[in-house]
């Protein structure tokens, strides 16, 4: 992998990761559920990966359709 593009990898991860913890630090707060930016942080990594594992297993699991 080249330098540029490993850099642009974890920018974009840690953008991801970011807004999923601000995303629930927000639905926390809204439902006044007194969220710890902590524990949204940890939550938002633990969201990420089991997202990631799911598609990955979904994209070698049910490939695109080939045309005939």
């Amino acid at each position: 992998m080249e330098r540029g593009r490993r850099w642009t990898a974890i920018t974009l991860w840690a953008t991801w990761w970011a807004v999923v913890t601000a995303a629930l630090w927000f639905l926390g707060a809204v439902f006044d559920q007194r969220p710890d930016l902590v524990g949204c942080a940890a939550s938002a990594v633990l969201v990420i990966v089991v997202g990631e594992v799911a598609d990955r297993l979904r994209r070698r699991f049910y490939p695109r359709r080939r045309t005939r």
